[in-house]
């Protein structure tokens, strides 16, 4: 029971949820306008809180350093031969190392050593008959020239001088008697005649007298003619004949003391040089045989076997210089300008994400292109991109082509 001058209390206002008198008396619509104004607050917390993180990211955003992406590559060397030919021997294999200058692949050598010895014989040939221009004639050749040169003049003052006395009395003498046989010939033929008119002598030896009696005719005319020549003298044209051999042979006598002309020796001098250099180009053809590592590199690709047939010109072995390490990143056009040549850069991969590798910013293209497919930057929204290579001062023995890696720059 309640205390004298209290209310007993309301056994509801005990139990939760009990409507209190006051409650009771409020109207039905303040409680769902209480719940609003509570999402209101709470939205507007919320609205706060994001402009604030917004607010916050932009301020970080501002002060982060840019990104841009790009892969680890090394250069290349792609080696052939310019002879090409049939696979002899394959001395290295994918993977392997290889020193400057050390031979990789040997092809064979087929006819070219066959061609090698017609080119050296052609040389010696060349070089010989140079030799010879330049050395002139031999002692003998110069006194042969000199005799032919003496003959031909004495030929010439003997047409001029004309017969000696001695050649026309011997002509006459061999003309009287000549003379003498042709009389007594005449003699011989008359009395066969006078006897066989009378029947003394046979037909026969009239005949042999008349033969005689022609041929002594014969004879006598032609000694007559020799000694009119020797009493007229060589002619005109003779004359001018011998004066003409004459001139030549001094002519010739001249020019073999003069030796070979300059531009004989100059034609020579190009035939041998023509000679060596086909020599050359056979020995250099020989030599593209093997072919070699031009600097130290590793064999990425080499897939010959002996026996195959390697085109000229033709890809043998692709080498991957690891000691020439750069970095090939696309920085977007918005961040071109923060970009500088020479610039120092960290370099980070993901095999190492701990740890930045001293880079040097060497070329940047000077035409942009759109993203690579396989590259995904850090702002999507610049598409256009410029290739940025990147050298690496460090990390040769650690890192590899083909790593990701990425470089920040502040801003």
């Amino acid at each position: 029971m309640a205390a004298p001058g209290e209310t007993a209390a309301d056994p509801r206002a005990s139990k939760p949820g009990a409507v209190t008198t006051s409650e009771a008396s409020m109207p039905k619509a303040a409680a769902p306008a209480r719940r609003v104004h509570s999402r209101r607050v709470l939205a507007l917390a919320l609205a706060v809180v994001a402009l604030a993180g917004y607010l916050a990211y932009r301020a970080w955003s501002a002060r982060r350093p840019y990104e841009w992406s790009g892969t680890v590559e090394a250069r290349e060397i792609a080696v052939g031969s310019r002879t090409g030919g049939r696979v002899k021997q394959v001395l290295f294999k994918e993977g392997d190392r290889a020193e400057a200058a050390q031979s990789l692949v040997v092809l064979e050598a087929g006819d070219l050593d066959a061609q090698k010895l017609m080119a050296q014989a052609q040389l010696d040939q060349a070089q010989a008959s140079l030799d010879k221009l330049k050395a002139g004639a031999r002692p003998e050749e110069i006194d042969q020239a000199k005799a032919r040169a003496e003959t031909a003049q004495s030929s010439l003052a003997e047409a001029e001088h004309g017969s000696r006395a001695e050649e026309i009395a011997g002509a006459r003498a061999r003309l009287a008697a000549a003379q003498v046989t042709l009389d007594k010939a005449k003699l011989d033929d008359d009395r066969s005649r006078k006897l066989l008119a009378q029947g003394a002598v046979p037909q026969s030896e009239v005949d042999d007298a008349d033969a005689t009696l022609r041929g002594a005719v014969a004879q006598r005319d032609a000694l007559s003619q020799a000694l009119d020549e020797l009493v007229n003298g060589v002619r005109r044209e003779e004359i001018s004949q011998a004066a003409t051999r004459a001139a030549e042979a001094r002519a010739s006598e001249k020019l073999v003391l003069a030796g070979s002309r300059v531009e004989d020796i100059r034609a020579a001098e190009a035939q041998v040089d023509a000679a060596r250099g086909r020599l050359d180009q056979i020995l250099v053809m020989i030599d593209e045989l093997t072919i070699r590592s031009p600097r130290p590199a590793r064999v990425e690709t080499l897939d010959l076997r002996p026996g195959d047939i390697l085109a000229p010109n033709a890809t043998a072995a692709v080498l991957l210089e690891d000691d020439q390490l750069y970095v090939r990143i696309y920085v977007p056009e918005t961040q071109i300008g923060h970009a500088k040549i020479g610039s120092a850069v960290p370099v980070y991969v993901d095999s190492f994400p701990d740890q930045a590798f001293a880079g040097v910013i060497e070329h940047i293209d000077v035409q942009g292109e759109y993203s690579p497919r396989n590259l995904q930057t850090a702002d999507e929204r610049a598409n256009q991109v410029f290739a940025t290579r990147v050298g690496l001062n460090e990390g040769v023995g650690t890192l590899r082509a083909g790593m990701s890696a990425f470089i920040r720059v502040p801003r």
